[in-house]
């Protein structure tokens, strides 16, 4: 199924994906130390929105440079900003820094999605996919460990110089691996006509829709369930730990397998179970006070296998519908990951002022993933 390159995507991705989930989890208490909690969020938005802009920006550029060139820059500037960010010490360094890192991740993100769409076919799409997703998921559930067994009695400086070792080695394969890739013939149209003709074909607007759901479950959670349980459950960082390993365990678990079946019956009918299963889980925090790691890992994981099952039928549906040359269309599905983080904190932030405790922002997020068995429910057999 996989021939050499795609292994070395693979390999690449599993680097990136560990080197991101060291920084994920203590990118905000870094943040804090320079600014107060009540301001992170403004950082988030702030990078949020230059991501957006460079996933707009970057096809132009990938047509100057060849995405070869463009993942070693990116990379390379990912390195120094990571070794930058373990010793800076004031807060306009520390901004600009963090910025800088947060849109290069989402260019790199971007690259290696097109490098993948190169070296796949589109009648495996869903099980290389699946494959990719799994083994990026691996290193989030391996960092969890890595950190909280290694990492958790050093200061945050010490998981930033680790990280850019990481990404040190990352640029490292790509230099040595992917100098003579060929480039597809990408679409030369300005930004207007391509997002026209992305929102035009009902099957690419239909799977921006899914994902930007899938990104506003994942920013929301990601932001205020550490809050939730520490702050008000009364949960060490150890416990949250553990909780957070059993969490990710369907994404290492299913998304092959599932990718693979989607190749034969299409996604539609499973991407619904995906939603009312992310639904379901996430309404019922709202009825869970109780201080016990097991029963808060027992229904996290059955978020979190919701969302292994939208990850993998989005990513398979989007892609069988694109071509190589489509590069700017990857960069519009890929930004609803930094627009859910500049949505989901607003949002979240009003709503505080109405609720009457904390536990009902799982209640609404549980009710708006609802909205997506919908929307799955348009796709038709013409569409697979």
């Amino acid at each position: 199924m996989a021939n050499q390159k795609t292994k070395i995507v693979f390999l690449v991705g599993f680097l990136f994906a560990f080197h991101l989930a060291i920084t994920s989890y203590i990118n905000s208490t870094f943040l804090s130390v320079f600014i107060g909690e009540e301001k992170v969020g403004l950082i988030y938005t702030l990078a949020s929105a230059s991501a957006i802009l460079a996933l707009l920006l970057v096809p132009k550029i990938l047509r100057k440079l060849g995405g070869y060139k463009f993942l070693l820059y990116a990379s390379i500037l990912n390195v120094l900003s990571l070794f930058l960010l373990s010793s800076v010490k004031n807060l306009f360094g520390v901004i600009v820094l963090f910025v800088f890192y947060f849109t290069l991740n989402n260019l790199i993100i971007f690259i290696l999605d097109e490098l993948l769409e190169i070296f796949s076919k589109n009648s495996i799409v869903g099980r290389v996919r699946g494959l990719y997703l799994a083994i990026i998921n691996s290193a989030w559930v391996l960092a969890q460990i890595f950190s909280g067994k290694v990492l958790s009695d050093f200061p945050f400086a010490s998981f930033y110089f680790i990280a850019s070792g990481i990404m040190l080695l990352f640029f490292l394969i790509i230099l040595a691996n992917f100098k003579n890739i060929p480039d597809p013939n990408y679409d030369k149209i300005s930004i207007a006509k391509s997002v026209g003709r992305f929102f035009k074909n009902k099957n690419l607007a239909r799977s921006y829709k899914i994902n930007f759901l899938l990104q506003f479950f994942y920013a929301w959670m990601v932001i205020y369930t550490p809050i939730y349980l520490f702050a008000h459950l009364g949960f060490t960082w150890k416990e949250i730990s553990v909780i957070f390993t059993i969490m990710l365990l369907p994404f290492v678990l299913i998304q092959f397998p599932l990718g693979q079946y989607s190749d034969k019956v299409g996604e539609r009918k499973i991407m619904m179970f995906g939603f009312f299963i992310i639904s379901l889980a996430t309404m019922s925090l709202f009825f869970i006070t109780k201080h016990s790691v097991w029963i808060w890992a027992f229904v996290l994981f059955g978020t979190r296998l919701g969302a292994a099952i939208i990850e993998v039928m989005s990513d398979a549906y989007f892609f069988r519908h694109i071509n190589k040359e489509n590069d700017e269309f990857i960069g519009f599905y890929r930004n609803t990951g930094p627009m859910a983080y500049i949505l989901a904190p607003l949002i979240a932030s009003g709503l505080f002022f109405i609720i009457p405790s904390f536990n009902f922002i799982f209640i609404i997020l549980g009710a708006l993933m609802l909205s997506g068995v919908y929307i799955a429910s348009t796709i038709r057999k013409s569409d697979i």
